[in-house]
């Protein structure tokens, strides 16, 4: 079975490596919601990004109790990782990251990195699989294995930590068993321990959202907009008014499939979610994505909608779009707003975080990024000799102690202690380099998603105003993640199938749903025969798969 898995993964790694030759140019950015084979794990809402709330993720804390060194003689550990995007731009080698050279010093554990990029890391992480040489410790391991975590460990790949944990790791566990939430994520369908989670302290909320010039509501004296007919109004005043060529700015796709956007307010999001009677449905496929579809039209005849729409692939708005003011409403990571305020010439700019609208006021929103925690994981190769030491190595960044030196470093170094609060040094803040604090973080303190720790993601708010982070409550405020999927998994077959039908589903989704805003489609004419192509191409059956792997995910 083992030779077998390796010469299909072989297989799939070069004919990756052919597409992505053929496509070299092709801009990175892709639908939420968009589907590959090789990886059979869905996560509803991007986890690698940030996001945030104050709500805490569960109550256990790391019991401390820990004895260093944890080896006699020095002992080095093989780890194959994804390279931080923005480590990446000052090192090629996380032995050069201080975090990780304070690692080595209390642990007695040096760590020989096979770093790649992150863009890459499907391609390699298929070909290190077919090459049969593994190395101790896997970053993201259980979300890149195509069939799944139990079929990694079954196939020999990953060791089985079910029983080990108790022992090797009582503070990850402790903390594990804290929330639901963590024990359902990081526990495979078959109630196993394939990979030990990156746990948040504090659970984040959703990260990305919708921003409104608050400066032009002030000069207009327009209230802040809750309903589509008042969203209406305002986008039209900003048009006339303020000469906004764009008032709102949509993707390329007419939609949104993260945070559900224009449509979050009837209840639809371009993807997979469950409906109100808690059963998984597919967004497009649903008679309210026939209302939303038909409010965009008319915002878009009447030109209160980015009439080149059709030609942005992005998740945020174009810059120079929003820079120069040319609209009124974006959708934006919540780090984004600061920096488009610093870059434009109109030093009155001013975004603020605002909901999805709704159909009446006060109406519960039931769609937005999902809360969120974890953004990675660590595997242990079932070909580790010292698994004992990787557990432990791994296990002492869930004690208070190796949780600290991860997020904020050394004290007196990398952050001081103001308040019984970690509080960052010049080092990080004002960096002599003149870094970045996202590059400065991941070059000195543990990379984000580097290894899997106790994280603390609040340690990057000291870059983003206050009145930014404003919008982590505005986005939660009458506004729940409960119709969006929780991170499910699809077997090997499930994936591959659900995979090919998709492919179908998308494209007839983005084709339609663009034509129907612009007015290519007549709506009440076509829409009968845009579902029935949906379910020629087996949306039904699409939505059957993934309604069995979130029975499995229940069933946890």
């Amino acid at each position: 079975m083992k030779s077998l898995k390796k010469i299909i993964a072989l297989l799939l790694s070069l004919a990756l490596v052919l597409a992505l030759g053929a496509c070299g140019n092709s801009d990175s950015g892709s639908e939420s919601g968009s589907e590959s084979s090789s990886s059979q794990t869905e996560e509803s809402g991007s986890e690698e990004s940030s996001e945030a709330s104050t709500e805490s993720g569960g109550e256990a804390a790391p019991t401390g109790e820990f004895t260093l060194p944890i080896v006699d003689e020095p002992t080095t550990l093989s780890y194959f990782v994804s390279a931080s995007t923005n480590a990446a731009i000052v090192t090629t080698d996380y032995n050069d990251n201080e975090f990780y050279q304070e690692m080595e010093k209390r642990t007695g554990v040096h760590l020989d990195f096979e770093m790649v990029s992150s863009a890459d890391y499907q391609t390699n992480f298929n070909l290190m699989i077919a090459s049969g040489t593994l190395p101790d410790l896997i970053c993201y391991g259980a979300s890149y294995y195509s069939e799944g975590v139990d079929a990694a460990i079954d196939d020999g790949y990953f060791m089985d930590l079910t029983d080990k944990v108790d022992e090797y790791m009582p503070n990850y566990q402790a903390i594990r068993k804290s929330d639901i939430n963590y024990e359902l994520l990081s526990t495979t369908d078959s109630g196993r321990l394939g990979a030990v989670y990156e746990l948040r302290q504090t659970k984040q909320g959703p990260w990305l959202g919708l921003w409104i010039r608050q400066d032009w509501l002030d000069d207009l004296k327009l209230d802040t907009p809750q309903t589509y007919d008042q969203w209406h109004d305002v986008l039209t005043a900003f048009k006339d008014d303020k000469g906004a060529t764009a008032p709102l700015t949509l993707n390329f796709s007419g939609s949104d499939g993260e945070f559900g956007m224009m449509s979050a307010g009837l209840g639809v999001l371009n993807g997979w979610q469950l409906n109100a009677d808690g059963k998984v449905t597919y967004g497009p496929y649903n008679e309210a994505w026939k209302e939303y579809v038909t409010i965009m039209h008319q915002w878009y005849e009447e030109k209160l909608i980015d009439p080149d729409f059709m030609s942005t692939d992005q998740r945020t708005a174009d810059m120079a779009t929003v820079v120069t003011g040319k609209t009124g409403a974006i959708p934006a990571v919540y780090t984004m707003p600061s920096l488009y305020e610093e870059s434009s010439e109109d030093k009155n700019m001013n975004w603020a975080p605002i909901n999805p609208p709704v159909k009446n006021a006060g109406d519960e929103l039931h769609i937005r990024l999902r809360d969120s925690y974890t953004s990675g994981n660590t595997a242990i190769s079932a070909e580790c000799e010292n698994w004992e030491v990787a557990m432990k190595w791994l296990d002492y960044l869930f004690t208070e102690e190796g949780a600290l030196l991860a997020n904020y470093g050394r004290e007196g170094d990398t952050f001081n202690f103001e308040g019984g609060k970690p509080v960052y040094t010049e080092k990080i803040t004002n960096n002599e380099n003149g870094w970045t604090l996202a590059q400065t973080m991941d070059s000195y303190l543990c990379p984000s998603a580097g290894v899997a720790n106790w994280s603390d993601w609040t340690r990057e708010l000291g870059g983003v105003p206050e009145k930014d982070q404003t919008c982590y409550t505005v986005w939660t405020t009458n506004a729940k993640d409960d119709w969006r999927l929780p991170s499910i998994s699809l077997t090997q077959e499930e994936s591959t199938e659900r995979a090919a039908l998709y492919a179908d589903i998308s494209t007839c989704v983005k084709e339609n749903t663009a034509k129907f805003i612009s007015g290519a489609l007549d709506i009440e004419q076509n829409w009968d025969s845009y579902v029935a192509e949906l379910e020629q191409h087996g949306v039904q059956r699409a939505i059957e798969i993934t309604q069995a792997a979130y029975d499995r995910y229940l069933a946890r």
